[in-house]
Order: C-alpha cells, then structure tokens, then sequence
C-alpha cells in the first residue's frame, strides 16, 4: 500500500512537471511568434496625432506663365488618421512673367488648406492632395512697354480664390524628418495666374500627443 502511494506521487508529480514545462515552452514559442512579426507598415511617414512643418522650394511653369518662375514657400499639417493629414501652406511666386495679349512682370501668393490622402507603401508613400484657400497677385505694368507710358503709374492688384490638386511621394528618413516631393495645378483668376508647381521640401517633426 505505501509502495502504491509512493508510486502514485511520483506519477502526479511527473503529470505536473510535463505540464508545466508544456505551458512555458508554449509561452516561449508566442513570444517568440510576436518578435518576429513583421512591422505593421504605415501608410504615413509620421504617427497619427503628430505635428509638422514642410519648407520647400520649386518651379511654376505651364498655365498662365510664361516660362519658368521659382517657388517658394511652407506647410504646417498634422497626421489626423493612418490615412489623412492636414495641412495649411503658403506658397509664393516671387517673380513671373504672366503671359497674355501683354506681357506684364507679376509676383504672387496663395495661402491654401489641403487635404492629403496617402495609399499604401513601404519605402516611399504616395498620396493625393486637395485644396482650396485664396491668392494675390501684383502686377508691374511699367514692365510692358506696349501700354505706353502711362503703364508706369499703374501698379494693379487683385485677390482671388485659389483651388489646388495634385499627388506626390514622401519617404521618411528618421523618426523626425522626411522627404517629399509633388506635382500640383493651381487654378487662380483675373492677375493671380493658373499654373503647374513642381516641389520638393523636408518634413520636420514638431510635436506628437
């Protein structure tokens, strides 16, 4: 009777060891399955609920102009959702040639609120962009000589409303800046021109909840 006893705690104790080593070998192996799991790839280069600022630089072309002019300008946005981001921008024209039945120097702005929609990618992230916002523009008329010179006491302004759209690439270089280049129309009105805008800037974190 003792000997059934004594061989009746072993064969519990031997149970408990089996299960217990099979229960730490299965933890070990989900642990293991959960570092090895490929990263979840994000279709922004920042974190939804971050903050940035774009500078950037480009050329107009196309449109309203006559050649190319320089761009130049900034956004400020925020990562609203793995998918959306918003942004304000200032852009400005420096110093164009507008074309038409005269040719006349002009420098121009547009101030604009855009929406930034961003498909899937791993290296580089595509996106569209959408926006709308307003624009003003300046006139030099003593650059056309064909006015006569009673252009050279006209200096015309006006304000307009501005939409833009387009697409382009960001890639992120750390985990605080990235690159990003796009192609975007401007439609304008009266002295603000229409135009194509070919730009490239670097996105700098600036804040993140």
């Amino acid at each position: 009777m003792v000997l059934r006893l004594v061989a009746s705690r072993h064969v519990v104790t031997a149970m408990l060891v089996l299960v217990c080593s099979c229960g730490l070998e299965n933890r070990a192996f989900a642990q293991s399955g959960r570092s090895t799991a490929p990263p979840v790839q994000s279709t922004t280069i920042f974190d939804p609920g971050m903050w940035s600022v774009t500078p950037f630089v480009g050329v107009g072309f196309s449109g309203d102009l006559d050649g190319g002019a320089g761009a130049l300008g900034a956004a400020a946005g925020y990562v609203w959702s793995e998918r959306v981001s918003f942004e304000g921008e200032l852009n400005v024209l420096p110093s164009s040639e507008a074309s038409g039945v005269v040719e006349v120097a002009t420098h121009s702005w547009s101030l604009t609120g855009n929406v930034l929609y961003h498909f899937s990618g791993r290296s580089f992230k595509p996106y569209g962009v959408f926006g709308l916002g307003f624009g003003h523009a300046n006139a030099d008329l003593s650059s056309a000589s064909a006015l006569g010179p009673s252009a050279a006491a006209l200096n015309p302004s006006s304000t307009d409303f501005v939409v833009n759209f387009g697409g382009g690439v960001e890639r992120r270089i750390n985990d605080r800046i990235g690159f990003r280049g796009d192609l975007r129309y401007f439609f304008g009105g009266d002295l603000v021109p229409d135009y194509w805008r070919l730009g490239a800037g670097l996105t700098f974190a600036v804040h993140g909840r």
